[in-house]
């Protein structure tokens, strides 16, 4: 796996689950790879701020590093520009959930074909423990200078309610079964989203509570063709670290519908013709 790696020093804390996300996803795309079901050279990556945006410098792969919560446009961008790309999105729940939200919920019911992975730690991590819309109630945050009272977002149903075509939600630590969801996702045709709890090790260690927690949708027999069920397993958990809460992760729903460059007939850009007439253009004035 290593020619997908930049050999760029990895500057995330030691024990950091992240880790498990960039294994999970160079694993699978040599799978993928080796399996003759994607050309690397048509993969690109955009990513955006904080430690899941500095997964850019680590992809041996072509990508474009984003604004915060600006990542998931930049990738809508690309595909529209060549339907012919695998376009992949890493962010942070802060990225996506935040400054993000509005263009979440237009790729969901656009049903854009991009992959969107979200590295969720319930926190925003990089700039030391300030809440996010996912954050549980009660947890200190420094940007409220008190507990979150509030309730945290449920991303799940809020991806299924928008009209996304592919909802799951993975572990980062369950390497192999975050594997098995990101191949899924990649070769779905339409929005891919994947929720993936990554515990901050430092911030918000959640790594105990959601190992005693946590099922796979798989071995309870889920039916993810079936949209009632999938919400009805979305609306299981909230996001709170209830004692009580029964955790699902796998693949919630997978269906299929029109993609937004099949309805507007998008060509590759290089493959367009365009013709330039100098002397209309010299007729102009401003």
């Amino acid at each position: 796996m290593e020619d997908l790696r930049t050999g760029y020093q990895i500057t995330w804390c030691p024990g950091c689950t992240n880790f498990g996300i960039y294994t999970a996803i160079i694993s699978t795309l040599k799978e993928l790879e080796s399996e003759g079901k994607i050309d690397r050279r048509k993969i690109v990556f955009a990513s955006g701020i904080g430690c899941a945006g500095k997964i850019h410098n680590y992809l041996n792969l072509s990508s474009f590093s984003g604004l915060h919560g600006r990542a998931l446009p930049l990738g809508v961008g690309i595909k529209m520009g060549n339907p012919e790309l695998t376009v992949l999105v890493f962010q942070g729940d802060g990225d996506t959930y935040n400054e993000g939200m509005d263009h979440f919920i237009s790729s969901c019911k656009e049903n854009v074909d991009v992959k969107l992975f979200v590295h969720n730690n319930q926190v925003f991590a990089l700039t030391t423990a300030q809440h996010t819309f996912t954050t549980e109630e009660g947890y200190y945050s420094k940007s409220l200078g008190m507990k979150v009272f509030e309730k945290p977002l449920n991303p799940i149903a809020l991806a299924l309610l928008s009209g996304a075509t592919f909802v799951a939600r993975g572990y980062a630590l369950w390497v192999d079964h975050l594997k098995y969801i990101m191949k899924e996702a990649i070769l779905h045709k339409g929005f891919a989203f994947v929720d993936i709890i990554q515990p901050c090790v430092v911030q918000h260690d959640t790594r105990k509570y959601y190992e005693t927690h946590m099922y796979k949708l798989e071995d309870v027999g889920h039916n993810s063709t079936n949209f009632d069920e999938a919400l009805k397993k979305a609306l299981e958990y909230d996001y709170t670290l209830r004692e009580d809460a029964k955790i699902p992760v796998g693949i919630f729903y997978k269906g299929s519908r029109i993609t937004l460059h099949e309805g507007l007939k998008l060509q590759p850009f290089y493959k367009i013709n365009r013709e330039l007439n100098l002397d209309v253009l010299s007729q102009i004035t401003v």
